[in-house]
């Protein structure tokens, strides 16, 4: 099967595309390699380095470039893909809220770019890797059919990709899935994410800032998102929404909290009021995902703490 990963370079494309190289599969990995400031040339490629390190190599064709551009993605889909799986976005909602004018542009550009020329080259579906954010505030057993209600602007560019995907597949024929992540960590994250930052502070023993510490997260283990999403792009399934989480939320003072205990660490937690910028959250029901995918989470949120924390140590020296 070959396939074409849109942010293959990328937090959790790397780790898919580890998998399929691995299990024999033909891909196409197009990135821009754009950290968007959260890490310098020298520091981003000691990451990808770190993440492409398991790749077999001979089965991926790197192409670097934006799939905004067009001749980039008639370069990628030269290959013919038989499935496309579309990761190719800010590495955090907050930059899109701050930034909409060139934000929203690229959420939705990249995602029509890649659709057209997926249905253009006949793929056999295409993937497209949405986020729990566009259900706004929910409450614990949050299901696929669920409203869908965004309360901040990535949320609502991300439900406007799921919408233009349907309307491309039920115009042009093209079968495809939507994945709902949520909370994605774990090794060869970025270092401005929740879970790196609260490790951060705990290794240093400083005070670890709440905002609203019973909000909750159904915080997902990289590897689990990743094979999650392999099941939705490889099953006969088609044409759904899939939510692909640890099916357990946690409220950030216990993630706080663990993660303490985890370090050793004498950090202080301090609450200091609701982010504006992101809703209400709880745990994301994943029965159809058992069901239609056999699709099993295998770290509890503690097995992949202490697994992201050995990580740290090695990937900086300090253990």
């Amino acid at each position: 099967m070959k396939y074409l990963i849109a942010g293959g370079l990328g937090f959790i494309g790397s780790k898919i595309i580890e998998k399929l190289s691995n299990d024999g599969h033909s891909v196409t990995c197009v990135d821009n390699q754009d950290t968007y400031d959260i890490l310098t040339k020298i520091e981003l490629n000691k990451l990808i380095s770190w993440r492409t390190r398991n790749w077999t190599k001979r089965n991926v064709n790197i192409i670097n470039g934006d799939v905004l551009d067009r001749l980039t993605c008639l370069k990628a889909f030269s290959h013919r893909p038989d499935i496309v799986i579309h990761l190719a976005t800010y590495p955090r909602a907050k930059i899109v809220d701050q930034d909409p004018i060139n934000g929203i542009p690229k959420v939705i550009g990249t995602t029509t770019n890649l659709l057209w020329h997926a249905a253009e080259f006949d793929a056999k579906k295409f993937v497209y890797i949405s986020s729990s954010m566009v259900y706004g505030d929910f409450v614990d057993g949050t299901k696929e059919e669920s409203n869908t209600k965004p309360q901040n602007i990535y949320g609502e560019a991300k439900l406007t990709g799921e919408r233009l995907t349907k309307l491309f597949a039920k115009r042009d024929g093209l079968n495809y899935n939507i994945v709902r992540p949520s909370g994605v960590y774990g090794p060869g994250d970025l270092p401005d994410r929740v879970v790196s930052k609260f490790f951060q502070k705990a290794m240093n023993n400083e005070t670890i800032e709440l905002h609203n510490g019973e909000n909750k997260v159904d915080f997902t283990y990289r590897q689990d998102a990743a094979y999650g999403i392999i099941k939705a792009a490889s099953s006969e399934v088609a044409n759904t929404s899939f939510n692909i989480t640890a099916g357990n939320a946690t409220s950030l003072r216990t993630l706080a909290e663990t993660i303490i205990e985890i370090t050793g660490s004498d950090s202080d937690i301090v609450d200091v009021g609701m982010h504006k910028l992101y809703p209400m959250r709880g745990t994301l029901d994943i029965s159809r995902a058992r069901d239609l995918l056999d699709y099993e989470p295998q770290f509890t949120l503690r097995q992949g703490l202490e697994s992201y924390y050995d990580w740290i140590r090695q990937y900086t020296g300090k253990i």
